[in-house]
């Protein structure tokens, strides 16, 4: 189930529904004994309302507010824009490779790309082209929630 999951340790006499919800770099962890609620069924339910409140007072993100998100290691200074510099082999020559790149995700763990030459634009004109693009696609992607685990889920649902 959701953010819930059971706890049996027969070793500690624990016995008990743990809600774990994580929103925006806080963590949510309460447990809900059998024993204060009389029982398993009583104690799951009680979890069940727990987290549903939580969920309603800290929604989940949308997909584009989490693409949104700028990482540590980001040096463009906008989310899923990359500028790539960089040498390749083609026909036995080497040559040089310039362009800004856009990515966003488009689900089951996997992302979509897009390069714009610098050679060929300019760097501003190649700048604004991927940004333009990863927003059109963000745009799109505004309606889904992000789920960390949507892709293990789907994974092990195929699988059972």
């Amino acid at each position: 189930m959701l953010n819930i999951r059971r706890v049996d340790h027969a070793a500690s006499h624990t016995h008990c529904c743990r809600v774990t919800v994580q929103r925006r770099k806080r963590v949510f962890v309460r447990d809900f004994s059998d024993g204060r609620h009389a029982s398993q069924q009583l104690a799951l339910q009680a979890a069940q309302l727990y987290r549903d409140k939580l969920v309603k007072a800290y929604p989940p993100l949308s997909k584009a507010a989490y693409c949104a998100i700028r990482k540590k290691n980001n040096r463009s200074g906008i989310s899923g824009l990359t500028r790539v510099d960089t040498w390749q082999m083609y026909r036995g020559r080497r040559f040089r490779r310039l362009y800004w790149e856009a990515q966003w995700p488009i689900g089951n763990g996997k992302a979509q790309h897009k390069k714009f030459s610098i050679p060929k634009y300019g760097e501003e004109g190649a700048h604004r082209r991927a940004r333009t693009a990863r927003n059109t696609a963000l745009k799109a992607l505004s309606t889904h929630t992000f789920s960390p685990f949507e892709t293990r889920t789907r994974r092990r649902d195929q699988a059972g």
